[in-house]
């Protein structure tokens, strides 16, 4: 089972309002999720997150209570099975954005997020086509949303744009979550320029979110 590393999290603790014991009980329930998807992956590399930032992103769903969250880059499925898992107590929706085509080293070309279980798909809308045409319109109509997950086109411009769009759709009280952040400068600026927290979670995978929203 994946353990949490707590080193530097004590802000998103803190944004989160919960205790250690509250993340280790959610990673314990993530872990159930990596393992199922792990075993329908069968060590395939088809882009998905690590084991360790999939548990993270369904930390951060779970303790925010995120009614409502959006994903740009789907892939095999991962981490939409893994948001909709970490909001099946509250019911919460997942809209996710996807170029439609193949991903992944493997020759073999798999349906976008054939992972998804068919008991979460009532609560899952998945959205084809370039963010720079689809995003703003289905957040605007929608939102506000309360967690936004970016893990698509990682080039400075095409992150910039998801990231500005997605503040203009989201509560007061936010998290975003970005994978590869590091890749470019774009979310450190963009952090910086709203005066936001940028925290890394795990590998290249980070939490951005207000400490004062109220």
């Amino acid at each position: 089972m994946v353990k949490p590393d707590f080193t530097g999290k004590e802000r998103i603790l803190e944004f989160l309002e919960c205790t250690k014991e509250d993340v280790e009980k959610s990673f314990e329930n993530a872990s159930k999720v990596v393992d199922y998807i792990n075993s329908r992956i069968g060590g395939k590399d088809l882009w998905q997150v690590s084991d360790t930032e999939l548990c993270w992103l369904y930390t951060g769903v779970r303790l925010m209570r995120a009614p409502l969250v959006a994903e740009t880059g789907v892939g095999p499925g991962s981490t939409s099975t893994g948001i909709l898992d970490a909001s099946a107590p509250f019911r919460g929706r997942l809209f996710s954005f996807d170029l439609g085509k193949k991903y992944g080293n493997e020759e073999e070309e798999m349906p976008v997020g054939f992972l998804v279980p068919d008991k979460f798909r009532d609560r899952w809308s998945l959205v084809l086509g370039d963010t720079n045409e689809t995003l703003e319109g289905k957040l605007s109509y929608f939102g506000p949303f309360d967690v936004f997950f970016h893990d698509s086109n990682h080039t400075y411009e095409h992150v910039t744009m998801e990231l500005e769009t997605a503040l203009r759709n989201l509560r007061k009280k936010f998290l975003i979550v970005v994978d590869n952040y590091d890749w470019t400068e774009a979310p450190v600026e963009f952090a910086e320029k709203h005066g936001l927290t940028l925290v890394k979670v795990a590998d290249d995978m980070c939490f951005i979110f207000r400490e004062e929203y109220a």
